[in-house]
């Protein structure tokens, strides 16, 4: 049987470690049909899977958990189409794939290590690792068109648009 009050302390304690914060006392009513002791043990075992999950994924290789880059990027909206230029020097194109998901055009790739010659290295300071970013896409965009090159460490996409046009679309309310 679940002890309660340690519970709420454990859970308390948590959450001051995230928020730096005490956590506020709140008041939630529970229907009539639930037994809070239930309800109460059924979210505490939830909270403590996550914890667990949690504990698993930092137990990892740190290889596994270094950040993705992300690279700068300009967005320039023209009359016509949409530039997305974003720094990725060192990086060849058989290492960059350009997708587009849904709503979002995502770049993906890898920079290798750096290249240096024999001897005792005293600054690294080139990241290397996995690249993603991602930036949406505007609403007028057309997916057929998109086009992707690299030249001197820049990375060009364009989006065609449809032009500017207006953001916003009145909708018709039926009456009935």
């Amino acid at each position: 049987m679940l002890n309660v009050e340690q519970a709420i302390a454990e859970v308390a304690s948590v959450y001051q470690s995230l928020t730096g914060r005490a956590i506020k006392p709140g008041r939630h009513e529970l229907p009539p049909e639930v037994d809070p002791a239930s309800q109460a043990e059924t979210n505490y075992r939830q909270f403590k899977a996550l914890l667990e999950q949690a504990a698993r994924a930092s137990a990892e290789p740190r290889a596994k958990m270094e950040p993705a880059i992300a690279p700068c990027a300009d967005v320039v909206e023209l009359e016509r189409e949409v530039r997305v230029m974003m720094d990725i020097p060192g990086v060849a194109r058989e290492q960059l794939a350009v997708a587009v998901m849904g709503d979002a055009l995502t770049v993906r790739g890898e920079r290798g290590g750096a290249r240096h010659v024999a001897g005792l290295l005293r600054l690294e300071e080139r990241r290397k690792g996995p690249i993603l970013r991602t930036i949406a896409l505007p609403p007028r965009a057309r997916r057929d068109g998109i086009e992707a090159t690299l030249r001197d460490g820049v990375l060009t996409i364009v989006i065609p648009t449809d032009g500017h046009g207006n953001d916003t679309t009145e909708i018709p309310i039926d009456v009935k």
